[in-house]
C-alpha cells in the first residue's frame, strides 16, 4: 500500500473508532438519544467506507 493511502486509512479507521466509542459510550451512560444513534451511524458508515478504501489501496490486488 502506498504511504499517503495507508496514512488515509489509519485516520479512518481512527475517526470511525473514536465516533463509536463516543456514541455508544454516551448511550451507556445516559441513555438512547437521537444525535447518539446518528453518531454511531456516522461511525459505522465511515467505518465501512474506511474498510473499502483500505482494502481497495491493498497491495494484494496486483
Amino acid at each position: 500500500m502506498e504511504p499517503q493511502a495507508e496514512r488515509w486509512c489509519h485516520v479512518l479507521i481512527g475517526v470511525a473508532l473514536i465516533l463509536l466509542t463516543i456514541g455508544i459510550g454516551y448511550d451507556f451512560i445516559f441513555g438512547t438519544k437521537l444525535a447518539d444513534f446518528l453518531v454511531i451511524i456516522a461511525g459505522l458508515f465511515l467505518g465501512w467506507a474506511a474498510f473499502l478504501y483500505c482494502l481497495g489501496n491493498a497491495s494484494f490486488w496486483g
